[in-house]
């Protein structure tokens, strides 16, 4: 099969076996490709349009990701970080009121979501045609955890049932195998927390050269304002910056009038970089909570297993899509060194829980210390840093594993408790 936009999956729907990757996101896609430089083909199914027919962002959601260390390491282990160089922008580090405060040593990309799904794509469509076989434009309706048979339905045809020695559940944070995991495997919990943490972007359109699009650029700390920028639509056209301003309350303005007092009282460089317009939008635009936190029991169960925020979404902290790209390395890692068939990959799900489980959990712990507007956090992220412990920078290095920085940030006692 190819993997060109108007491609579906050729040939596939009567095969049996094998391993499924539900979702195409950038977990879905590291995992295919890590799979397939070890000779394992994958099926994915992914419900939107190939990345190259989709809009590369959402204006309403779209925040810059920046892949630094955990993403590094995945990038490296699949060999696409040429990739990334020819269509993300370099990473530096973050700057704020002009000055650096944090100068990032290691090669690192910002960009949108659409960006890292089309360098992806290219690594995919360059080198793995033969392994990896996509399916766009597909929705998954269930999962039956016991047998592996996954129900979906192919653009234009029919719905299906194929049965895989494995499904990897890839597909977000409403994700459908781990809802068929909750009700199918015995003992499989799921704990939710809601915390408080919203975010609005504004597009910052009036901005030329007043920012370098190398760094990531702190506009405020209260509300949490962190502009970045992502590669323009042409090669000629300069980068486009977007800010989201993260709140602890839900944002909501009768009018653009409205919105320009909040931000001119908060945040009054993002008046000085959007225009008119812009901030009309701002005013208009879906504050969305993005303080779920959800935790497994396990990561496997049954032939399933998951990745990414279908494993346990957690609040920003620039680790979400770096932290679910090294766990698509680590199943790799884990079904390369397992062998054949269904026991095997079984065994490969539980390995992959028992290395990934602890990362996990140390990630989306060190985010629940890192809320939006929160003062004790504010207080404490500034004062473990003047004494020379920098929690997100350790969490963002390629060397440090996660439960690494949560055992010494949790040395600091009280502090960090």
């Amino acid at each position: 099969m190819s993997n060109h936009p108007q491609d579906g999956l050729s040939g596939q729907q009567d095969a049996t076996g094998g391993i499924a990757i539900v979702g195409g996101g950038p977990a879905g896609l590291v995992a295919a490709i890590a799979l397939a430089r070890r000779g394992i083909p994958t099926t994915v199914l992914e419900r939107d349009a190939h990345p190259d027919l989709a809009p590369r962002f959402n204006p309403d959601r779209s925040y810059t990701i920046d892949i630094t260390g955990h993403g590094l390491r995945a990038l490296r282990d699949v060999d696409a970080t040429g990739y990334f160089d020819d269509r993300l922008l370099p990473f530096r580090g973050i700057q704020y009121e002009d000055r650096i405060v944090e100068d990032w040593p290691e090669p690192g990309w910002t960009g949108s979501r659409g960006d890292i799904l089309r360098a992806l794509m290219a690594v995919i469509t360059d080198r793995h045609t033969d392994a990896v076989h996509i399916e766009f434009g597909c929705r998954v309706s269930d999962v039956d955890v016991a047998t592996g048979a996954v129900s979906f339905t192919p653009p234009g045809s029919e719905p299906t049932t194929r049965r895989f020695d494995l499904v990897v559940g890839a597909d977000g944070a409403g994700s459908v195998v781990r809802q068929a995991m909750q009700q199918q495997v015995a003992g499989f919990t799921v704990t939710r927390k809601s915390l408080p943490n919203y975010l609005t972007m504004i597009a910052l359109d009036r901005l030329s050269d007043q920012l370098d699009e190398t760094y990531l650029q702190a506009l405020a700390t209260r509300p949490f304002c962190i502009a970045g920028a992502i590669p323009g639509d042409e090669e000629s056209d300069g980068p486009r910056w977007f800010c989201a301003i993260g709140t602890r309350r839900q944002l909501s303005f009768s009018s653009a009038t409205e919105a320009r007092r909040y931000l001119r009282h908060n945040c009054p460089r993002v008046l000085d970089l959007a225009s008119e317009a812009s901030v009309a939008a701002f005013a208009g635009r879906t504050c969305y909570h993005i303080g779920q936190k959800l935790t497994c029991s396990r990561l496997d169960g049954g032939r399933a297993v998951l990745l990414g925020d279908a494993a346990g979404p957690f609040p920003p902290v620039g680790q979400g899509v770096n932290a679910a790209m090294e766990a698509a390395t680590e199943l790799g890692r884990c079904i390369g060194e397992s062998g054949p068939g269904v026991p095997a990959l079984a065994r490969a799900a539980s390995s992959y829980h028992d290395a990934w489980k602890p990362e996990l959990d140390a990630v989306s712990w060190i985010s629940e210390k890192m809320l939006f507007e929160n003062r004790l956090h504010t207080l404490r992220a500034n004062l473990t840093m003047r004494l020379g412990h920098n929690v997100i920078g350790q969490a963002k290095s390629s060397h440090v594993p996660y439960s690494q920085v949560r055992a010494e940030a949790r040395r600091w006692g009280p502090l960090w408790l």
